[in-house]
């Protein structure tokens, strides 16, 4: 079981990556709803519609609780993935994100709503540059075990062969 101060800590550079970055933004009051339409697989355009719903979308609902976000994955290959923002007063804008990237459709989100991006906290950027640093070298480390474990493999199966 995972210690609660380990824990803890990669729950601090965790929130600390949502609060902070790229896509931090602070939408208008007006902005009722943000609705992203995309395919199941990432095939044909879709995945900077998925990256921007698994990377950006948490950080604007951090910073804009009151915008309802909801994503609709069909099962369909293909087809249109479009990102409709509902203001007040039951106007609506469509962005087509299909073939996009990502950082590409925060940039036109942004532009469309005249959301603001919010300045980087330098205590956030600490914490979440921890919290990367230790999630490269625990993935380094799985790595190493996982090569001297086939290294280790392939010496008994040699080993077996010549017996």
């Amino acid at each position: 079981m995972v210690g609660a101060i380990s824990r803890m800590r990669t729950l601090r550079g965790r929130l600390a990556l949502v609060r902070n970055g790229f896509g931090a933004a602070a939408l208008p009051a007006d902005v009722k709803s943000l609705v992203l339409s995309c395919a199941h697989k990432i095939n044909e355009g879709h995945m900077g519609p998925r990256k921007f719903w698994r990377q950006f979308m948490p950080r604007l609902k951090y910073h804009n609780p009151d915008v309802h976000m909801d994503v609709i994955r069909t099962q369909l290959k293909g087809g249109p993935a479009t990102l409709t923002i509902s203001f007040e007063g039951d106007r609506k804008e469509v962005i087509d994100v299909q073939h996009k990237h990502e950082n590409d459709i925060v940039k036109q989100l942004l532009e469309v709503t005249g959301g603001k991006q919010l300045p980087i906290d330098d205590r956030d950027s600490v914490l979440a540059n921890e919290y990367l640093a230790e999630k490269l070298r625990k993935e380094q480390a799985e790595v190493t075990k996982l090569a001297r474990r086939a290294a280790k493999k392939e010496e008994e199966r040699l080993n077996v062969g010549t017996v």
